[in-house]
């Protein structure tokens, strides 16, 4: 959904789950392994990984150890990003350790363990409940294809992360982060905006509580939470990832994409996880993209004599004040021309062709995963306990059910997302063409609608933090399918600036 910062205000309800640690035995670690891992991981890419899992300095099993420990000391009851543990990872991951002992590692994924968002479908022992009261016991009837690829790459599926409820689409009140399965995410750098929806993926990934996570992304739901934890993100050019057994708001913007600490890891997820899917048809037309190896693209001089296109605001609230000197020294220290553009115009969207695609969509959903239920009988189940059930109310699905499935309202919707569409893609591609551009570039998710609505691609980066430790992201957006270019030129910002820092997270216990 559109992202705007919302502070934390936790209602006091029931329902919220607590992580199941059970299945685990004794995976708490000693003191000074804790260290040694420490030392070893917490600035580790998965070519790092795989590299100690190579010489025997790591295994796959101790990896999860090590994500489950610091699950157990930094979430529960403290960031709340993770909603979900999958009972079978150390099965998994023993397995995966097997397989490397036999010379059987598929690619640089195997054995990483990765945090998908609680609204992407597993066909395993986890739920799929997109943070809600009503799909608490829900169970996704397969894999969705992104988590197919992931298994056949040889990644692990950790668990679930938390995020705005029904990816934030079910009341503009509530906070950024808050599910009422999940709780309140938290930003691991501070009392700041987490950003949604997906906030689970984009405080786990801060706090490494896996080495990758993957959100999803209506308006603003990967970059948001990507730029405010510090985070690299790829909104993909619509189609290049699948959405098959995703949980919806509309398949005119909807998508997933991967949420990295780094451009290296971003692309070896992206190459696992990008594919042409029968169940999704736009999938065909990011065919020549998604053939691509993404790790090809890391050039540290990508940027050398490109044209970058900056927006610039006469006016920005604190405390961003600033933050425009730091992106352009970042661009010009790795040989970017800097281009002032003006900032573009989105007065046009009209995000109400959303009701009509949640409707049609989650009840599609529902349908296929073999479910009774109907986004009418959820909004009706909530109502008989708003309280506990949907404690900032629900008036978003309200209007979704309000909002009939059939051929006229279709067409209606249809005509609002292809004006929406259209007016982004030509306030984006006036810009490039008017400053001849590469690329342009702006802070978080300001810009969100121009790549959203268009179904274009845009790639963040951290670019720093402000005069209140808070962190921004640097986003590189431009034309459909011009992802390669976008990844290539935010490994050669990220390369130039070093902006990333680790949060210093507090236990749990402490908070």
């Amino acid at each position: 959904m559109v992202q705007i910062e919302r502070q934390y205000n936790t209602p006091q309800y029931t329902n919220k789950r607590t992580l199941d640690f059970s299945p685990f035995g004794d995976f708490l670690l000693a003191d000074d392994r804790r260290i040694e891992l420490d030392d070893l991981l917490l600035n580790a890419t998965i070519p790092d990984i795989q590299a100690l899992f190579a010489d025997g300095q790591l295994t796959s099993a101790a990896l999860v150890r090590y994500y489950l420990d610091r699950i157990y000391r930094y979430d529960v009851n403290g960031y709340n990003s993770v909603i979900r543990l999958n009972p079978d990872v150390l099965d998994i991951a023993a397995e995966c350790d097997a397989q490397r002992e036999a010379g059987q590692v598929v690619n640089a994924m195997h054995g990483i363990p990765v945090l998908i968002k609680d609204n992407i479908g597993t066909g395993d022992k986890m739920v799929t409940a997109a943070g809600a009261y009503a799909l608490r016991d829900s169970y996704c009837d397969r894999d969705a294809f992104i988590v197919q690829k992931l298994r056949e790459a040889g990644a692990i599926i950790l668990g679930k992360t938390n995020l705005s409820e029904w990816a934030n689409f079910m009341s503009f009140d509530s906070s950024n982060g808050f599910s009422v399965l999940g709780g309140q995410t938290r930003n691991p750098y501070g009392k700041f905006d987490v950003g949604g929806s997906s906030s689970g993926s984009g405080s786990a990934g801060a706090c490494q509580f896996a080495t990758v996570t993957i959100g999803t992304e209506t308006s603003g739901s990967l970059v948001s939470p990507a730029s405010s934890n510090s985070l690299c993100t790829l909104k993909p050019s619509l189609g290049l990832v699948s959405r098959d057994r995703i949980i919806p708001i509309t398949d005119k913007q909807d998508t997933a994409g991967p949420m990295t600490r780094s451009m290296t890891d971003l692309v070896h997820l992206l190459n696992a996880i990008a594919g042409v899917d029968d169940n999704d048809p736009k999938t065909h037309d990011a065919t020549d993209l998604s053939s691509i190896d993404f790790t090809t693209l890391l050039d540290a001089d990508a940027l050398q004599g490109k044209r970058i296109g900056v927006i610039n605001y006469d006016e920005i609230p604190e405390p961003f004040a600033g933050y425009r000197e730091a992106i352009v020294e970042g661009l010009t220290k790795a040989g970017a021309e800097v281009v002032d553009v003006e900032v573009l115009d989105f007065s046009f969207f009209d995000f109400t062709t959303f009701f009509f695609g949640m409707h049609e969509g989650v009840n599609e959903y529902l349908k296929a995963i073999g479910s009774d239920l109907t986004l009418e009988q959820i909004v009706a189940l909530n109502a008989e306990d708003l309280s506990n059930r949907a404690p900032f109310g629900q008036d978003n699905l309200e209007l979704c059910i309000k909002t009939p499935i059939n051929d006229d309202t279709r067409a209606g919707f249809e005509r609002i997302h292809a004006n929406n569409a259209s007016q982004a893609a030509e306030a984006l591609e006036t810009a490039m063409d008017k400053h001849n551009l590469d690329a342009l570039l702006d802070i978080n998710n300001f810009s969100t609608v121009a790549y959203a609505a268009s179904g274009y691609s845009g790639v963040c980066v951290p670019a720093g933090y402000l005069s209140n430790e808070q962190p921004f992201g640097a986003t590189f957006y431009g034309r459909y399918l011009q992802d390669a270019d976008l990844i290539s030129y935010a490994y050669a910002y990220e390369q130039a600036t070093q902006a990333r820092k680790n949060p210093e997270l507090v236990l749990a216990s402490e908070r």
